[in-house]
Formats: structure tokens, sequence, C-alpha cells
């Protein structure tokens, strides 16, 4: 049996990182927002996440230009901030517009960052990865978000999937807005006969937020469709109709569960987010691309700017000094008869 091992190797024209823990391998990119790019569980051949190279040679170009709609890429802010600006605890935030078309900012700022290795290795049946990126005065994006602050995200491949943590410490002065969310592509199997059609998810979605023409957050709740009431109730499938819609997470005593199943590999994909993620996007392109996008965030989409009260809107401030942790896990589990 294979020990869990930490190996440098290309991911296409990409320095990565791979964990191996039987029966998954894990790849994340350093250089390109700390992203985990590929999950694969090597029993069934099944790869849980879409990936660049599903669809591009070993060239990552346009990848590194877009690389938001695969694999885990951790965003802060989340989604969308309306023109780019809010305001909170007296400080004006302005972020450049890379959505011009409906004047937002989108998916944060540390997408495209390099982080730094701050600790590999193998224990107790896990492979680890422990990746840092430090934002100081320095940087670019000090300018738009005047915070001295350390994000870490721990990696960890075990017989039970990816497990990770993210942890945001606040290092400066007086607090600071904590938005954050995971851009979660999963995939179906292209080779899998009907397998979009047939494939059932789950998700403990909650009250549907209504959204502006730019997609945006009008403040009301409205009725959830036919094929979101499904998802609600665990019937649903992913690929019913073209979707982009925010969700409140219902709270279910535990981590939040986004339940994939996929009947003709009798397998379930198993993504359980932290309780503190308090809303679901849910996006799936076109519904034709055999992929879509569970998207836990620790708030609504422009939260900063919504007239509702914080609890509802998911809006926070940590304060100097402190730290926000939260964990998730992926993993593929047998379906029992």
């Amino acid at each position: 049996m294979d020990l869990p091992s930490v190996t440098n190797s290309p991911y296409g024209d990409e320095p990565a990182i791979v964990l191996r823990a039987a029966p998954y391998e894990a790849w994340v990119l350093p250089g390109i927002g700390g992203h985990v790019v590929a999950l694969r569980d090597r029993a069934s051949g099944l790869g849980l996440l879409r990936e660049p190279l599903d669809e591009m040679s070993g060239d990552l170009t346009a990848y590194r230009l877009d690389p938001i709609p695969y694999g885990i890429p951790l965003l802060f802010p989340p989604n969308r901030i309306e023109d780019g600006t809010f305001t909170a605890a007296g400080v004006t935030y302005r972020f450049p517009i890379n959505e011009p078309k409906l004047h937002n900012r989108l998916h944060g700022l540390f997408a495209h960052a390099r982080w730094d290795v701050a600790e590999r290795g193998s224990n107790d049946g896990e492979a680890v990865l422990r990746l840092r990126h430090s934002l100081r005065e320095a940087d670019e994006e000090f300018a738009w978000f005047p915070h001295l602050l350390t994000l870490e995200l721990d990696y960890r491949l075990s017989r039970q999937g990816l497990a990770w943590t993210v942890r945001v410490t606040n290092d400066g002065h007086g607090p600071m807005p904590l938005l954050l969310g995971f851009h979660t592509a999963l995939r179906t199997p292209t080779g899998a006969d009907g397998e979009a059609e047939r494939c059932e998810l789950s998700m403990n979605i909650g009250d549907k937020w209504e959204l502006s023409p730019r997609k945006l957050p009008t403040g009301r709740t409205i009725a959830r469709d036919d094929m979101e009431e499904a998802i609600a109730s665990g019937h649903g499938n992913p690929y019913a109709h073209a979707i982009d819609a925010l969700f409140s997470a219902v709270p279910v005593g535990g981590p939040n569960v986004c339940r994939l199943r996929l009947p003709t590999l009798g397998l379930d994909v198993v993504y359980e987010t932290d309780p503190k993620f308090r809303a679901w996007m849910l996006w799936n392109r076109d519904a034709k691309s055999h992929f879509f996008c569970p998207e836990p965030m620790t708030c609504l989409v422009n939260a900063p700017n919504l007239d509702l009260p914080w609890q509802l809107s998911g809006m926070q401030l940590l304060p100097e000094g402190a730290s926000f942790t939260a964990s998730s896990r992926l993993k593929a589990v047998p379906v029992r008869p």
C-alpha cells in the first residue's frame, strides 16, 4: 500500500504540489491562488473537480487569465461588489471594476495571488500541505483593501477525502471586513452514459434571494422554482436548466452538505462545508457543460451594501488581532444498496 506523500510535479506548464493518500490525489497550484485544481479518486477513476487540463492542452495560458471556474479557488470577497465599493466601520473600500458590463468587482482580490509553502509532509495516514499569503503595505491590493492580513490554507488528504481549513488573521489595527467564499467546480463524468441526466443533487438551500439585472441581491426573497425545490428535497438535477442563484444555507445541526449522486458509478460526491458559510451560490454556466458550482460563502453577495441586518446578510468584522477559521471536506463515497 502506498504511503501518503507530498511531491512536486508540473500540472501542464505550471508548477504544482501533489498530495497522495489512498485512494486520492490532489493537485495544488501555489502560484495561482493556492488553488486545488484537481481531486481524483484513483480507485474509481473519477475526477471530482472540473480541471483546466480536461479542456486545455498543457499550455495553461487561458486558465491563468480566468482560473475561477475550475477547481476550488478561494474568493475574498466572494462574487460581486456593486460598483466595486462599500463602506464598513467608517472605512470606504474601492476595488477596480473587472466586470465592466455590470460595473461590479467580481471574485475578490486573491484568486491569482502567489502563495508560499509554510508546511508540507505526511503523518497519521494524511498528506499535509499548508499555504500562506500575506497582504502588506507594499502590495498593490493594499490600496484597495488597506488591512494587514494573513491567509492560510491547510490541506489534508486521507482516505476520508480532501479536508481543508481556511484561516484569516487580522494583523493590522482596527476591525476588518470578513467576506469569504469558495468557487467550487464539481464535474459530472462525460463518458458515463446519460450520467448528467441521471445524477441527483441535494443541498441545504433555504431562502432564495432575488437578483437584479446586475446579478446583485435586491434584499427581497422569492419563491424557489421546481428545480430548486427538487434540490432542496434531495432529488434535483443540477442541469435541469441554467442557474445562477443565491440562497441562504439552512442550518442542519452540523456541516452544510452538498451531495451529488452518480448512479452509473455507484458513488456520491459529498461536499461538506462549515456552517460558518451561511450562504450558497449555485451556478452551472449553461447547463450543458457537465459541471456546476456550489459556492459556500460567509455572507450574501454584495453584503456590505445591502440594506439588511447583518444577521441576514452575513456581513461581519474581524477584530484587530483576531483570526477566523472554517473547514470543509470533499470526498467520494460508495452508495449503499
